[in-house]
């Protein structure tokens, strides 16, 4: 990022951390046995981002709902190999929640809207005030959001991820995501995609045709492209049509969910790491302090 990104908004996906930080710390209970790793990783992960990027003052906390989304309506599969929420996990929402919302930190989920929606359409709406956007998540959906104003920071890769480094990984721009995971599906989300097509041919039609409506608009000619098997390429297409664009409407994440917020929404207040491991020491760790009902 130059320096006119050096304080952009930040969206945090709060729901993939939660649960990243519940992994890497599972082991970490209080005095009564209480577990309490993933609202220690959560912290541990929210100052590091706020110590790097210092002079942002406008952060919000993107969450999951646990009501039935479009996505599941729309195929019953949608991510039926995850597993449902661990309960010494479900006990620590409501703690980091307060504790967020005590050192003055925004975070927001919305019934029935998946955490990427609501992050997409953030997202787009402070792009339109002439904002620039750093989303911190390593979920590859997110790439489809990049533009010259929205960034993404993989922390795993402590990298910016750019229209220009999607380019040079993969040779397409970041809107054609969708289109590639419509083809070649999604594992850890149960997106189906076209059997047998493989990310290397599906980046291959991609380069060649605009999109997913280009490819099944010129049809008639892939199996007389310089691709391997094309033939076969072209017979899977054709019997897995529909699989391919129920797949497309599954993987693109929506930008124009109606909400209602504002820069001044987002203003970190208070926020102090001081104050915010004095506030974690006084929910989590005193015995007299229980947060299991």
């Amino acid at each position: 990022m130059n320096k006119n990104t050096h304080h952009p908004v930040l969206i945090i996906d709060g729901s993939l951390y939660l649960y990243a930080s519940y992994y890497a710390f599972r082991n970490f209970k209080n005095d009564l046995g209480e577990p309490y790793g993933a609202i220690y990783g959560m912290l541990n992960l929210i100052n590091k981002i706020l110590k790097k990027y210092r002079y942002s003052t406008k952060c919000i906390i993107i969450f999951d709902s646990s009501k039935t989304t479009f996505r599941k309506k729309l195929f019953k599969e949608y991510k039926i190999h995850r597993s449902p929420m661990p309960s010494s996990l479900y006990i620590q929402i409501n703690p980091l929640l307060n504790i967020l919302d005590q050192i003055g930190i925004k975070t927001l989920n919305i019934p029935g809207i998946e955490a990427d929606d609501i992050i997409g359409s953030i997202a787009s709406i402070f792009e339109k005030k002439g904002e620039k956007i750093l989303i911190i998540s390593h979920d590859k959906d997110m790439l489809q959001l990049v533009t010259k104003n929205i960034f993404i920071f993989n922390k795993q890769k402590n990298s910016i991820i750019t229209p220009e480094t999607i380019k040079k990984q993969y040779g397409i721009k970041p809107k054609k995501f969708i289109d590639l995971l419509a083809l070649v599906g999604d594992v850890s989300d149960n997106i189906p995609g076209v059997p047998k097509i493989g990310i290397k041919t599906a980046l291959s039609l991609l380069n060649k045709f605009s999109n997913l409506n280009d490819i099944y608009n010129n049809i008639q000619n892939i199996s007389f492209l310089s691709l391997r098997n094309a033939k076969n390429v072209a017979d899977q297409l054709k019997k897995y049509k529909d699989i391919a664009f129920l797949s497309y409407q599954l993987a693109k994440i929506q930008i124009n969910i109606p909400i209602n917020i504002t820069l001044q929404d987002i203003t970190l207040k208070k926020y102090s790491s001081k104050n915010t491991f004095k506030i974690f020491r006084e929910y989590v760790l005193k015995k007299n302090n229980s947060f299991i009902n």
